[in-house]
């Protein structure tokens, strides 16, 4: 900012030039004033002086005593200081004088004085006028000396002026003094002027130019984000109110602000958990997900717990995580209503199944919060929340899960809906679809990075004598219980299938020939070791099992989808509840390969 800019300058310079002006007219009209008085005490003098002369003269004339005239305007002069006093006969010429060497001399009707009765339009008059004489100005007093009867005796009568009496006074001295008070007043205004104008600065400076580089500090530190800015409201006014609103609009900014920044965390929290949540479609992972979301997501949470009702079967399934678990708990209860409170209050369970808890509800002291997942107007489950002894959830966390809500519960109905495309009703494997699908996923794999795997293929041995001798549903029964010890048997990785009727099919992700073998004989040991309960009775089960391996046996989903396969009839024709693998050679005596 240029000094002229500055708001001191700007105030005070017009203030400054008021004041000269004011004091330069102030000091004009005085010199003014002064200078009239003068010239009309001169006046007043001269005129005096001429009524005196005047008197002096008529005495002269009626006593007709000579140099009286003469020594009277001598001693007038003398005695007042007159520059000069004449008397002029009308025919021009100098009659009497204060200066002898001037009586007897004509008078030029050129001189100024002379026009005041010797010009075409002029009306004599007694009059003053102001002469400019060098060095100084002269006040020259004109009196007409009147014709009276007393001076017709010897003027006669025809002459109504016999002369001018010429008074003239010099106004220099007067007009000097003049001049040195008025530089005495000059200066001793100069001084004033210079006092006041530092008065003006000072005061301007603290009443007006310090409060407002105090706003301008506080504006600038705002601009820098700093909205714990306060200016000083001691100044009082209308500067006083403007700092008390500007440090309200702080206030007002600073909540703004934090309202702000809290809502773009929130939007942000929103926005990367609706996004973890939409990148699984996987029924258990996406409840894994929404569990991590709640324990990591909200500080203080010691559970977190989502909840279905288990369809057609009755009772509940209960995902929970107890904070500082590294692993998701998922259990199934008969009874929700006692079983459960080792988890969380029935009574809550109580209200979500006889659909009361329709909006999220933050109770006990807001230390549990209940959101209820609606998707299509349907209850598809419960998202429980506690937290530590002691501490509650903020409005702001209530907020976020009531608008993390609607995305969980689609999220957990489409993975719920995809979870049923692709699982076999009856076993609870994954479907020939999926099987299919994971297969390319598998194949391309190999071909991007060289990743190894292993395809089981297996068959219930004698399935249709069980079907023929205790019926289907017994054949259900057992196919049901098969299906688990898959299951159990396997890596979380690894995709168990129903391939068709009593036929499964088993994908091991980045397994070899030797490993593939060892997981289908751990299978094919517990199925002949378990008593299978069907219709009733116990039964007993065996399964064949064929290997192949990619690259190892095929490199294509077809190839190595058919290599299996013959495995597996090579070990039926073997003689059953045996395991054989793609890289068998000729036919292999009973339970030869078990020995590897």
């Amino acid at each position: 900012m240029r000094w002229y800019e500055k708001l001191n300058v700007r105030l005070v310079v017009p203030i400054l030039i008021v004041l000269l002006l004011s004091i330069s007219l102030s000091l004009g009209w005085l010199f003014k004033q002064q200078k009239a008085h003068v010239i009309d005490r001169a006046r007043d003098e001269t005129l005096l002086v001429s009524q005196i002369v005047k008197s002096a003269i008529r005495n002269q004339m009626l006593r007709n005593v000579e140099n009286t005239a003469q020594d009277t305007i001598s001693l007038i002069q003398n005695r007042t200081k007159l520059a000069e006093i004449s008397v002029v006969s009308k025919e021009g010429t100098i009659r009497l004088s204060s200066n002898p060497a001037k009586i007897g001399k004509a008078v030029a009707r050129t001189q100024p004085s002379c026009a005041v009765c010797h010009s075409s339009n002029a009306q004599p008059v007694t009059q003053t006028i102001l002469l400019d004489t060098e060095p100084s100005k002269t006040l020259r007093s004109m009196n007409l000396i009147d014709n009276e009867v007393p001076c017709r005796q010897c003027h006669g009568d025809d002459a109504k002026y016999l002369g001018v009496l010429i008074v003239d006074q010099d106004t220099g001295e007067d007009i000097t003094r003049i001049t040195q008070v008025q530089k005495s007043l000059v200066g001793g205004g100069s001084i004033t002027l210079v006092a006041i104008f530092g008065l003006i600065i000072i005061i301007v400076q603290r009443l007006v130019q310090r409060p407002v580089d105090q706003l301008l500090a506080g504006i600038r530190r705002i601009r820098k984000q700093d909205f714990e800015t306060h200016i000083d409201t001691a100044v009082g006014g209308e500067l006083g109110e403007l700092a008390g609103a500007f440090n309200e609009m702080v206030v007002d900014t600073r909540r703004y602000v934090h309202e702000i920044k809290t809502k773009t965390v929130e939007l942000s929290t929103l926005y990367s958990i609706v996004e973890r949540v939409t990148r699984s479609i996987d029924l258990e992972q996406l409840r894994t997900i929404i569990l991590d979301i709640v324990t990591d997501s909200f500080s203080d949470v010691s559970l977190g717990a989502i909840v279905f009702r288990v369809r057609d079967k009755g009772g509940i399934q209960v995902s929970f995580r107890n904070a500082g678990d590294s692993e998701t708990i998922y259990k199934t209860f008969d009874d929700y209503s006692e079983q459960v409170k080792d988890l969380f209050e029935p009574e809550i369970l109580k209200l979500w199944v006889a659909g009361e808890i329709k909006e999220v509800a933050n109770i006990n002291h807001k230390n549990v919060i209940l959101v209820p997942l609606r998707s299509k107007d349907k209850d598809t489950g419960l998202l429980y929340a506690r937290k530590s002894a002691g501490k509650s959830f903020s409005d702001s966390e209530i907020q976020l899960l009531d608008a993390l809500r609607t995305h969980v519960s689609v999220a957990l109905e489409n993975a719920r809906l995809y979870s049923l495309a692709i699982t076999d009703e009856l076993t609870q494997l994954y479907t020939l679809r999926y099987f299919q699908h994971t297969m390319q996923g598998e194949t391309g794999k190999y071909i991007r990075y060289g990743q190894k795997h292993a395809l089981l293929m297996l068959d219930l041995d004698d399935f249709k004598q069980i079907n023929d001798e205790h019926g289907h549903p017994a054949g259900d029964a057992v196919l049901t219980q098969i299906a688990m010890i898959l299951t159990r048997c396997v890596r979380d990785v690894d995709i168990v299938s129903r391939y068709g009727g009593e036929e499964f099919a088993i994908i091991l992700p980045e397994t070899d020939e030797k490993a593939a073998w060892v997981v289908a004989e751990r299978i094919r040991s517990e199925t002949e070791n378990a008593n299978i309960s069907a219709a009733g009775k116990t039964l007993k089960c065996t399964l064949s099992i064929g290997i192949a391996c990619c690259p190892a046996h095929a490199t294509s989903v077809r190839e190595l989808v058919e290599t299996a396969d013959s495995a597996l009839y090579r070990a039926k024709g073997l003689g059953k509840n045996r395991v054989s693998s793609a890289s068998a050679a000729g036919d292999e005596e009973p339970n030869s390969l078990s020995k590897v």
